[in-house]
């Protein structure tokens, strides 16, 4: 077998096997709501006790949303916050790949929760080998590919990776759709003037169709679209060249088609009975959902009693900022990576002053540039230090999650 895949393979392994033991051993669970979904319907385990002290542990936070949400259709508004793509993925699983699963009302739920977990884990690993690779294909150097990688197992996402959250489907979607785009652009275009141009129009589009699709997985996969803002600018602002800006323009619109379907639907099926959030000059549901029953918005998250939510959030939101600074210098060698560092930039500025602040520690984990930092100061004085904690802070989680504890 090819040496770095098996050993990201052992390492992954390593950490799920640790992670695993410890959600086992983690005594009791501080919230126990959740246990609420085991006295109806959902009462017997087909697994023995071991998995079915693990699978009832791992319903905490979000993942009792999307354990409901797997079986069950949507039936309030806030629901709606979690987007489809995820949820119908596993669904699609559940009903095609193993139809007996839907078979046994009584088992039902643990045997869909146990397979959106196997491919969720699935999910991580191979975002992990399409980073490895995206890595290689830009830098040329395997060591530095194969650090970035091992960076991303040990991501500060934790447990959240190891879960049946909706995080790894969206980061693979966010690398794939990357790493696609910069097969399709060549950035060392001599006859242009802005040094760019499309060498392949099948793969430019099917980034778009990609970055579409990863909207319908996370909303925050709508800043890919600034990669599709910055090609408009040069093709059409820069070169003049409309034939390119045409494409360029129908290939961000698919992301854009996506935002404006989801947003129509939702109103539709609302509106204008539901009032309130329908009565917006810009109605958006999810934008209302988010404000009114997670407290998202300007500022809103800055009260006296969310500083812990800070300070879990302030080692992950501290790096993405270095990493930013040190990306930022190295533009001029690496200008392809200029709209990543837009993206990352904006996607860490909108978390601390409109989302809970907490969160930045998973909705960050699918972008590359906190790795490849990371894996070029592999020979700093710092590095041991921030590998310490990694590990430390994957292990912590996850024990704080099986007993339903922050951060969420």
């Amino acid at each position: 077998m090819n040496y770095p895949i098996w050993s990201l393979f052992c390492s992954f392994s390593i950490l799920k096997i640790l992670q695993l033991v410890i959600i086992y051993f983690t005594p009791s669970t501080f919230d126990t709501s959740s246990k609420l979904l085991h006295t109806t319907v959902y009462t017997t385990s087909p697994y023995n006790e071991v998995t079915t002290t693990i699978l009832k542990k791992l319903v905490a936070w979000d993942s009792v949303y999307f354990n409901d949400l797997f079986i069950n259709e949507i039936q309030y508004e806030h629901q709606f916050v979690f987007c489809p793509g995820w949820i119908k993925l596993i669904e699609v699983l559940g009903s095609y790949i193993y139809p007996s699963i839907y078979n046994d009302k009584s088992t039902q739920y643990y045997r869909v929760q146990l397979l959106s977990i196997l491919v969720s884990n699935l999910l991580h690993f191979t975002s992990v080998l399409v980073l490895f690779y995206l890595t290689l294909s830009i830098f040329k150097l395997q060591k530095l590919s194969l650090r970035a990688a091992k960076m991303m197992i040990l991501s500060p996402a934790g447990v959240f990776l190891t879960t049946n959250y909706s995080e790894n489907l969206s980061n693979l979607l966010t690398l794939l759709t990357i790493a696609v785009y910069f097969y399709s652009v060549n950035f060392g275009e001599v006859s242009t003037k802005s040094n760019k141009s499309i060498k392949s129009v099948l793969g430019y589009i099917s980034s778009g169709v990609i970055a579409a699709l990863n909207y319908t997985v996370r909303a925050n996969g709508l800043l890919l679209g600034i990669m599709y803002l910055f090609d408009l600018y040069d093709f059409a602002v820069v070169d003049g060249d409309l034939g390119t800006c045409f494409l360029t323009t129908i290939t961000g619109s698919l992301l854009g088609i996506t935002f404006i379907w989801q947003n129509t639907y939702h109103y539709f099926l609302f509106c204008p009975l539901r009032g309130e959030w329908c009565n917006k000059t810009f109605p958006s549901l999810f934008g209302y959902a988010q404000s009114h029953y997670w407290s998202n918005g300007f500022l809103s998250y800055w009260t006296p009693n969310n500083i812990p939510n800070f300070l879990l959030a302030f080692p992950v939101v501290c790096w993405n900022f270095i990493s930013l600074r040190y990306w930022w210098k190295k533009l001029p060698q690496n200008r392809k990576l200029t709209s990543l560092v837009v993206v990352n930039f904006v996607l860490i500025v909108s978390g601390i002053l409109f989302m809970n602040v907490q969160i930045m520690n998973r909705v960050t984990s699918g972008m590359p540039l906190l790795y490849w930092t990371l894996a070029n100061g592999y020979e700093k004085w710092w590095f041991k230090y921030v590998l310490m904690y990694m590990l430390t802070w994957n292990l912590l989680q996850t024990a704080l999650f099986a007993a339903f504890l922050p951060p969420a």
